[in-house]
């Protein structure tokens, strides 16, 4: 479910995964990309991915600033998410 979110949420930022996922804050991926202007924008394709893969009813989308990962985001959505894998 992890591996089909990271796609999504790169796909929704109009990123390659590894960029996306490398390890750079926020902040850095929102400048990369072509799609997201905004933090709001940001928020949207988190939300969206989780959307695609039919699960935003069933997760809350963390509170973190620019400065965390995408996989910090990631990480605790997974957390919220590990019971529903199991």
């Amino acid at each position: 479910m992890l591996t089909e979110l990271r796609s999504r949420i790169a796909h929704r930022l109009g990123l390659p995964q590894e960029e996306v996922f490398a390890g750079q804050p926020l902040s850095a991926v929102l400048a990369a990309s072509p799609s997201a202007i905004n933090s709001i924008d940001l928020l949207d394709a988190f939300a969206g991915a989780l959307a695609d893969i039919g699960v935003e009813d069933d997760v809350e989308l963390p509170t973190m600033t620019l400065h965390h990962t995408a996989e910090d985001v990631l990480a605790a959505l997974g957390k919220q998410l590990a019971p529903l894998s199991s």
